[in-house]
């Protein structure tokens, strides 16, 4: 039976309008196949990828009885029909497999399924080729058409866009981090004693969090907070240092208001704006005594207080304070400096979990 023409353009719109509303990859790739074997009448379906060498294909996403056996397998460009399909970068209906030479039967041996008629496609960004759509087996001992291999073509160029997308998520992730990376050695550069404080910071910092089940965007917040805390200090030109475990300037007003400069560079950019707030706030002590804005108790977030009692306790370690003494201060400043339950949280579960290595 034909399928019906509203029903393949209301599979293709779905899945168009999933394209820009979800960023697993694997997930839309696999609803891509199931379209593609709905759509086609098929038994089964993969998406394979051209690997790191340019040489094979390796089974992204592998569909039907034996799926999970053939992802773990790979083709050599050339060989076989997805091979000859990718070398080619042509569309290829075979609806009797045992009459084309091309077809192997390797994968039927190992996997233990048997291919009877396959119709693939090539997946292309522009002239790159980025990998083969394929499905197997039509149903009812029919014959894949050229209907059949439009549905796939189109597909196929969703799922294109899909890893193309994904490949730009990815490059931006990378190209962020390098940035933070650079942001950070200009940040420890002010003093030698200063090299590795900022990891060290978010290392503390997200130890802390995990212990209080701070997660997703929240605990993506805390994290780039932690690593570009003192990121105003890039913008002044007084000297900074630590001794006895506390931060200071030349200036005390550079001091003040590196919170707020840091703040206002961080809310500017879009990925680094829920960080913003932290920054600010991470010097505000929980009796109201801190800086900049004199926030006091439940005024100040709790991300603001873990990263202020994370960069104490590393201060204090830089200084070379013994690891005692650094623990019954942070024990003295719960309900002032500190909100108690961080305080609690850090040296309850946090320090037992990770000792001194935190």
């Amino acid at each position: 039976m034909d399928k019906n023409e509203n029903e393949i353009l209301s599979q293709l719109f779905d899945i168009a309008s999933t394209l820009s509303a979800t960023l697993d990859l694997d997930t839309l790739l696999k609803r891509i196949g199931s379209a593609a074997e709905q759509l086609t009448d098929a038994e089964a379906s993969s998406i394979m990828l051209i690997d790191e060498t340019g040489q094979n294909l390796y089974f992204k996403v592998a569909t039907g009885e034996k799926g999970i056996v053939v992802k773990k397998m790979k083709i050599k460009i050339g060989e076989g029909i997805a091979g000859w399909i990718a070398q080619n970068k042509k569309s290829l209906i075979v609806n009797d497999v045992s009459k084309d030479p091309r077809f192997s039967g390797s994968f039927d041996k190992s996997s233990g399924f048997q291919t009877r008629s396959i119709l693939g496609v090539p997946m292309m960004l522009g002239d790159e080729l980025i990998g083969v759509a394929e499905v197997l087996n039509k149903k009812d001992a029919k014959e894949f058409t050229e209907a059949d291999e439009k549905i796939l073509q189109s597909l196929s160029s969703f799922a294109s866009v899909s890893i193309s997308n994904a490949r730009m998520v990815e490059d931006q992730k990378n190209f962020f981090m390098y940035m933070i990376e650079i942001l950070v050695q200009a940040i420890e550069s002010y003093d030698p004693k200063l090299i590795g404080h900022t990891w060290r910071v978010a290392q503390i910092t997200t130890a802390i969090s995990r212990s209080l089940n701070i997660t997703g965007t929240e605990y993506k917040n805390l994290h780039y907070a932690a690593l570009l805390h003192d990121i105003g200090y890039i913008m002044s030109t007084k000297s900074v240092s630590i001794g006895q475990g506390v931060v200071s300037v030349q200036q005390q007003d550079t001091e003040k208001f590196h919170t707020i400069i840091g703040w206002e560079t961080v809310r500017k950019i879009n990925l680094l704006s829920g960080s913003a707030p932290i920054i600010r706030s991470h010097h505000e002590n929980y009796d109201g005594t801190g800086y900049p804005d004199g926030l006091k108790g439940d005024q100040i977030s709790i991300s603001a207080n873990i990263l202020h009692l994370a960069e104490y306790v590393d201060n204090l370690r830089i200084s070379g304070m013994d690891e005692s003494k650094i623990q019954e201060l942070v024990k003295m400043n719960s309900g002032k400096r500190f909100n108690p339950v961080v305080v609690d949280t850090f040296l309850n579960e946090v320090l037992p979990l990770m000792g001194t290595t935190v």
